[in-house]
């Protein structure tokens, strides 16, 4: 979920709609300066969840490709991950060649979601996981990608010294009340549930690597399919600290990689995991999500980090999610914000009419592709109190006419679909993330991401002197 900042929230487009708006920005108006409100997202879990309804549909991830085994390597494959997994993953793994995702290859490199979960029965794995626990989430993760979540589980007590004495080797003096985490990961939850719903060959590509000893994903990235260019990609790259290296013009390889805490949780979550908790394919993916996001400052033991551009140590800001979607999915995302939010955190208005944040996510869902979107709670004074992020997946209409958006939060210990009512949900969305082909007609873009990050190191600044101007003053008069 979100915690409110003290730090400005900026667009990553500048809205230009051609038609009035209530609270929005007109032709005629000019351009808003994307330093609009004093406000950020960042995620906690400390508000009360909105009802929700349970909804029992599952949305398939993609098309079949193929749903026959093909040749004897495939099916000696087949036989060798069948025969080392329990009898309901079995089903499971059938259930997966019968709809075509066992044979997907959405994978950065073409393999299948099966050569993938091959890999990682028959070749070893970083020390303290176990293999057939690996195979065995991979496999029902993909089935049912509702059954990711984020919460995290407890250290037990026995652990504790060791882990404290860890974190103070690095240089942080923490206390067993520090272990006790309630989750900033709904962000990076997010694109995990994306993986696995949409990308079920890369979601297996990616547990396979981050699994194995090396930690770490290769991905090779086509800047084409990037919202921002070649420079503005490698400057932020190289601002968030993600290894890379540029293969030609058009083509970047990065790494990504978990915190080098992420594999303490994996291990305990290997061990002393309790339903509901965050598995360790959960953990890996997340902390690895986080900690691109978050320019490699991740703790996945206490769920911090080091703030850059605000001064929030929890969960990440809308375009550090937004740089983390790009690099997880290789597709480009603009990340467009619709709430207007004023220098006291209050919702005074938005950046475009209800029907045109409507059309931008069923476009986005028309073309195959989910929506991950933050919304806010407000209190009866329009004040927002906080915030949360969830996927959208689908739009259902009842037999009256009334919409719904079908979703996924990975925070409700729902293992399947919700929904909630389109109506109710639009003027909540603050920001989601939209390929920028819905975009062109009807906004004008910033430059790009440099310009954003650098308006948030100012503001930054700007705040960080203003609270040392009002604690000199306090100091003054306590005199």
């Amino acid at each position: 979920m979100y915690n409110i900042s003290g730090v400005n929230s900026i667009n990553s487009y500048k809205g230009i709609y051609n038609t009035p708006q209530t609270g929005g920005v007109r032709k005629s108006d000019g351009i808003q300066s994307p330093v609009a409100s004093k406000f950020v997202f960042t995620h906690s879990t400390n508000t009360t969840q909105t009802p929700k309804l349970s909804f029992g549909a599952v949305y398939n991830a993609a098309p079949a490709v193929r749903t026959v085994l093909s040749g004897k390597e495939e099916q000696d494959k087949y036989n060798t991950i069948s025969a080392m997994v329990d009898k309901k993953v079995k089903k499971d793994l059938h259930e997966l060649l019968k709809t075509g995702k066992l044979l997907d290859t959405s994978s950065n490199d073409k393999t299948t979601t099966l050569d993938n979960i091959y890999k990682i029965a028959t070749q070893k794995r970083i020390a303290g996981l176990n293999t057939k626990t690996i195979v065995e989430d991979v496999i029902s993760t993909i089935k049912n990608p509702f059954n990711i979540t984020q919460k995290f589980g407890d250290i037990p007590v026995n652990l504790q010294n060791e882990i404290i004495n860890e974190e103070k080797r690095q240089g942080k003096n923490i206390s067993s009340l520090d272990l006790d985490v309630k989750s900033s990961t709904c962000p990076a939850a997010s694109i995990e549930f994306n993986l696995a719903h949409k990308m079920p060959a890369e979601f297996a590509r990616m547990a396979e690597g981050l699994t194995s000893e090396k930690m770490s994903v290769e991905k090779k990235i086509n800047v084409n399919e990037l919202s921002q260019g070649l420079m503005d990609t490698i400057w932020m790259l190289n601002e968030f600290g993600t290894p890379h290296k540029l293969d030609n013009w058009n083509t970047l390889r990065v790494t990504l990689q978990p915190d080098r805490n992420a594999i303490i949780r994996a291990r305990v979550q290997n061990t002393y995991r309790d339903p509901g908790e965050r598995s360790v394919l959960d953990v890996l993916m997340q902390s690895t999500f986080m900690n691109v996001g978050a320019q490699n400052t991740y703790d996945s033991l206490i769920d911090k980090r080091i703030p850059k551009y605000n001064e929030d140590d929890s969960g990440l800001i809308d375009i550090e999610k937004n740089f983390a979607e790009e690099l997880a999915t290789g597709k480009g995302k603009v990340c467009v914000t619709y709430q207007r939010i004023d220098d006291n955190g209050r919702l005074v208005g938005y950046e475009c009419e209800p029907y045109e944040t409507l059309d931008h996510i069923q476009k986005t869902l028309n073309a195959g592709d989910n929506v991950i979107i933050g919304y806010t709670y407000c209190d009866m004074n329009n004040n927002v109190i906080g915030g949360h992020e969830i996927t959208i997946i689908g739009i259902e209409t009842d037999k009256k006419g009334k919409k719904y958006f079908i979703c996924n939060d990975t925070d409700d210990g729902i293992y399947g679909a919700i929904k909630y009512p389109v109506d109710e949900m639009l003027p909540r969305i603050h920001h989601a993330g939209i390929p920028k082909s819905v975009l062109v007609d009807n906004v004008e873009f910033v430059e790009g991401w440099k310009e954003l990050l650098q308006i948030y190191k100012d503001t930054r600044v700007q705040q960080e002197v203003q609270n040392s101007l009002q604690n000199t003053r306090l100091t003054v008069l306590n005199q």
